[in-house]
């Protein structure tokens, strides 16, 4: 079981612009070091035995119970992924298990004669990239700068556990400051949360 420190940002149209032409070297940042980028598209089927967040919580069921199958432009894999979440300060910690899945409708029929339901997609767009500061080399994590159901956001995480928790924390807001976000700005809803809130405020 790996552990997640993870921030997401939502940004503003502009800011999503400007950092992508910061990953894609068409504007320079020195003080940021980019590797590895690549193009990815993520879709994400989570389930659930209850109908509601309030329910899923109140009988502590796993945070995450997810398929997700992934294109980075080389072909089409499923993984199935179970997580319990945590937040502290509004920093999300993740226990996660993962594995890869040869035929993900076995599981999707699997979760129907169980009484699971399907109770949110998730779509991602997304640059990825690995990036560290100039100053601190040594630390690198994953970033990436997303469009998750249509809504603008950049994602960091750092998934070894080699580092206190809160010095993980620290080198994390000080990539997002050197890429022009402010970290009092993260957003430590969970993706179905977001969505939500996102629907209800369209339908209104």
């Amino acid at each position: 079981m790996s552990r997640e420190i993870e921030l997401k940002i939502p940004l503003s149209l502009e800011q999503f612009e400007k950092i992508e032409k910061i990953l894609t070297q068409k504007e320079s940042l020195s003080s940021v070091r980019i590797r590895a980028l690549s193009h990815i598209l993520k879709s994400d089927e989570y389930f659930s035995l209850y109908k509601s967040h309030e329910e899923r919580l109140k009988n502590k069921e796993l945070r995450v119970i997810r398929i997700r199958t992934e294109n980075d432009g080389k072909g089409e894999k499923s993984f199935f992924c179970i997580k319990q979440k945590t937040l502290e300060n509004g920093v999300e910690f993740n226990s996660e298990k993962e594995t890869f899945i040869e035929d993900a409708d076995v599981l999707r029929s699997f979760f129907a004669a169980t009484g699971y339901i399907k109770w949110f997609d998730k779509k991602k767009d997304a640059l990825s990239v690995y990036c560290s500061i100039e100053n601190f080399p040594g630390f690198e994590a994953h970033l990436e700068l997303e469009k998750v159901n249509g809504l603008p956001y950049a994602e960091i995480e750092y998934t070894k556990d080699d580092l206190p928790p809160e010095e993980v924390r620290a080198n994390l807001e000080k990539i997002l400051v050197a890429l022009g976000l402010d970290p009092k700005k993260r957003d430590s809803r969970s993706w179905a949360e977001i969505i939500n809130s996102e629907c209800k405020m369209q339908d209104e």
